[in-house]
């Protein structure tokens, strides 16, 4: 653990023997003589923040710190004063905050301030931070909000091996790659001029989609304002489609080209609870949930709680008008399922492992460029495909050298199912069992869907009568992608994220 490893390197022990020189003799500052090595390297809670201060990973380790406490608190003071001025370190309500800004994330670490009388050492805990951030920037490349968020179990696997598994003093993530089960997603950042590929999921690959969209929005884009709801969503599930952890972060953006200034009204889903940390309220069967929401200064939430209205005055382009997260998997929905089955070739040490793909949301929408991801053992030498269903719709590819295959699948209509078989060729007599196969990783980007179900109702540009003004048009767009989705064929259940 952390502990463990500044006992281990020897940093707080500051052994009583002085260090010789010619001239001069060192001895230990009285300051310092109260730094134990039980209580100085401990950290409560780390996590990765965005640019809002809405959560992106938190690992609890000690729990001895109400939950969401440290957000909440690390939120005000950087809404107070701003990153440039706040300190690396302060202490606030009895807890001791260490953190870095880095490109648009924060790097937080916090644990319980001692007695007043009890030294700490700033160092040691921007060092662990330091080394969080070569490791985060060796494993996913940038360290940055769309690759944290791409990656949030991944990034909850590194934060739990350096505060609970002794990998602190490593500043590498190679050293730590063979004790990880999710591998980095290096995830493809859409150019932000192209308003039909963020808001209606039209991939600039598809050239005759892009250009219909893109000539759509020029022609409606002037006095037009587009609103849409992009969710990201983790969940760990086993090989029959259970659901052993599952959460989501969302943002609700809007685009404005009013030729002035005006206000907008956004109706949310009628049926939403907004849980906080500070709130007792529970779920609520049947109705949409998010979690901790925050808020652009330009929008007025004044009749949320009783409307689930949002007022808004933007400033002109584009406004992340809100962020959120929801962590309870009861209230989430599981759109796309891959259920995996292993069968014995008859008359062959062979085994076929059969892969179904089942898109369970509703009929309009569509899941475009499904990615699965299977890893094989060793003992598999080759691999022969049987395509079921529309041979041009996918395609699979073997990769030897790192023992995995790969099915792509272009489009799934919701209530669909796509289906394939590998024949694994092996090259050895011992017998394969499901468990061996995986972990199966899966990427989508599913459009006119929500997993926490919201969506935008209604909006409509607020003015002033005059018959004279243009007519203002609201677009809505949502879509729901996969931030990390995993298959576990082993049976096992994964730690919760925070």
């Amino acid at each position: 653990c952390f502990n463990a490893w500044l006992n281990m390197a020897g940093i707080v022990s500051l052994q009583d023997s002085a260090v010789e020189r010619r001239d001069v003799s060192w001895t230990r500052p009285e300051a310092v003589t109260s730094i134990s090595p039980h209580t100085l390297g401990q950290v409560s809670e780390a996590m990765v923040l965005d640019s809002q201060c809405g959560v992106l990973v938190h690992k609890r380790s000690l729990q001895n710190i109400p939950y969401r406490k440290v957000q909440q608190l690390f939120a005000k003071h950087i809404k107070a004063v701003g990153h440039k001025t706040l300190s690396p370190y302060f202490r606030d309500e009895n807890i001791d905050f260490f953190y870095l800004s880095k490109s648009d994330v924060y790097l937080v670490a916090a644990h319980p301030a001692p007695d007043t009388d009890t030294a700490i050492s700033v160092v040691v805990y921007l060092d662990f931070l330091h080394r969080l951030h070569d490791v985060l920037k060796d494993c996913i490349g940038t360290v940055n909000e769309p690759y944290v968020a791409v990656n949030r179990m991944l990034v909850f696997e590194l934060l739990d091996k350096m505060l609970n598994a002794g990998y602190s003093v490593v500043s590498s993530y190679a050293d730590m790659k063979a004790n990880l089960t999710f591998e980095p997603i290096r995830p493809k950042i859409v150019p932000q001029d192209e308003i039909a590929s963020r808001f209606f999921g039209i991939y600039t690959a598809d050239k005759s989609r892009a250009h219909s969209g893109s000539s759509q929005s020029k022609h409606k884009s002037p006095n037009s304002v587009y609103l849409n709801i992009v969710e990201g969503l983790s969940a760990v599930l086993g090989p029959h489609g259970e659901v052993s952890s599952s959460e989501l972060w969302g943002k609700l953006t809007l685009i404005s080209t009013l030729e002035r200034p005006l206000p907008i009204l956004i109706q949310l889903s009628p049926d939403l609870v907004i849980r906080t940390s500070g709130t007792a309220q529970g779920q609520v069967a049947g109705a949409t949930h998010i979690e901790n929401p925050s808020f652009h200064p330009c929008v007025d939430t004044s009749q949320l709680g009783s409307n689930r209205l949002l007022r808004v005055f933007p400033p002109a382009d584009q406004t992340r008008l809100m962020i959120y997260t929801l962590s309870d998997s009861a209230c989430i929905n599981i759109p796309v399922l891959v259920v995996p089955s292993l069968v014995p070739v008859d008359g062959s040490r062979d085994q076929n492992l059969h892969l179904r793909l089942i898109n369970q949301a509703e009929s309009h929408a569509t899941a475009s460029y499904i990615r699965v991801k299977v890893k094989l053992p060793h003992c598999v030498s080759s691999v022969a495909t049987t395509k079921h269903g529309e041979q041009t719709a996918q395609s699979s590819n073997f990769v030897p050298a790192e023992k995995f295959v790969e099915w792509e699948v272009k489009r799934s209509e919701g209530g669909s199912e796509a289906a394939i078989t590998f024949r694994l060729i092996l090259n050895t007599d011992k017998s394969l069992e499901l468990a061996d196969i995986g972990p199966i990783s899966v990427a989508f980007n599913l459009t006119n869907f929500s997993a926490s179900g919201l969506v935008v109702k209604v909006a409509r540009v607020e003015e002033h009568t005059d018959p004279t003004s243009p007519t203002h048009e609201c677009y809505f767009g949502v879509s729901t992608k996969a931030a990390s989705y995993t298959v576990r064929t082993d049976n096992t259940k994964e730690s919760p994220l925070s």
